[in-house]
This record gives C-alpha cells, sequence and structure tokens, in this order.
C-alpha cells in the first residue's frame, strides 16, 4: 500500500506543479478566464485520481454483482465529480469553458508524459 501512495503522491503533486504554473502563465498574459478555469478542473482531476486509488481496494475480494455494483457506483460518483467543473464553468462568465475541459486530462497528461519522456531518459530515471 506504501508503494500505491507514493505514486498518487508524486502524480497529484506534479498534477498540481504543472497547473499552477499553467495558470500563471495565461493570467500573466491576461488571460484570466483561462487560468482560473483550468486550475479549477485540474484540482478536481487530482481529486477524481484520488478517488480512483482510494476505492479500487473496496473491489478486490468480491462477487461479482458486488464488483460490478461497486464498480458502477464509483464511476458515477467520479463522472459527477468531473462535470461539476465543467457546469460551473458554462455558468460562471469568469471560467472558460474549454480550458476547464482541457484541466480535467491534467493527472492523465502528466502519467502519459512521465511514462514516454522521463522513463526513457537515464539520467533523469531513479534506479
Amino acid at each position: 500500500m506504501d508503494k500505491d501512495r507514493q505514486i498518487l503522491k508524486k502524480y497529484s503533486s506534479q498534477a498540481m506543479f504543472v497547473a499552477i504554473i499553467v495558470s500563471v502563465i495565461f493570467i500573466a498574459f491576461g488571460f484570466k478566464s483561462v487560468g482560473k478555469g483550468f486550475l479549477l478542473a485540474s484540482i478536481f482531476s487530482v481529486i477524481n485520481f484520488g478517488l480512483i486509488a482510494f476505492l479500487n481496494p473496496f473491489i478486490l475480494g468480491r462477487t461479482r454483482f458486488k464488483t460490478g455494483s461497486f464498480a458502477f457506483l464509483s464511476i458515477t460518483i467520479r463522472y459527477a465529480l468531473l462535470a461539476i467543473p465543467l457546469v460551473v464553468s458554462l455558468k460562471n462568465d469568469s471560467l472558460n469553458f474549454y480550458a476547464a475541459a482541457a484541466g480535467l486530462f491534467t493527472v492523465q497528461f502528466i502519467i502519459i508524459f512521465n511514462q514516454l519522456v522521463i522513463n526513457r531518459i537515464p539520467s533523469i530515471r531513479k534506479v
């Protein structure tokens, strides 16, 4: 379980770091609504990733029906969570909808970036 927490912490902190940097850059160049929308959705993306890590152990060792039911409930809750920044950005003019939609993929981008770039460079990869 310790390894899972390390991975969760690594990807979550990297995603928040990237989200803050991207948001600050957009705000500095005068695109305040884009920066705020991206940051809001990135926060929800990290929360979603944490929920995945938290809820996955509950699925193991159950009957097929309970596993399927719990998985469906988990997906429904996580989709509802991911819909919040999109709905808020649609209702609020100070948040950009497209930036919020892009911000939902921050954790996925970080995971792919780590696997395709960081892990392929020997001087950066931890042994």
